[in-house]
């Protein structure tokens, strides 16, 4: 991925457009830390696409998709079950 400072993609913007229509990402940053990432469109809808609504939404996507660990998901035996109020402590 190639990057440019907000300066020089400023004046070298038609470049930065052919690149992201090529199919090279490219980033834009401002004041040497990473700000923007310029794609296609057809880029960008490829992968906005893929998930909508809101972040429950895209975490059953994720969890449907086998982007989880099986055991990422298992909660630890202190976790299970109906616990005492205060049990914790004594």
């Amino acid at each position: 991925m190639r990057s440019y400072s907000v300066h020089q993609a400023r004046s070298r913007f038609s470049e930065v457009v052919d690149r992201a229509l090529a199919g090279e990402t490219q980033r834009v940053t401002r004041h040497g830390k990473e700000a923007v990432v310029v794609v296609s469109e057809a880029e960008w809808l490829k992968h906005a696409g893929a998930v909508s609504g809101n972040l429950g939404a895209a975490l059953l996507a994720l969890g449907e998709a086998g982007a989880f660990a099986e055991d990422a998901l298992d909660r630890p035996a202190w976790m299970r079950g109906p616990r005492e109020l205060g049990g914790d402590f004594t």
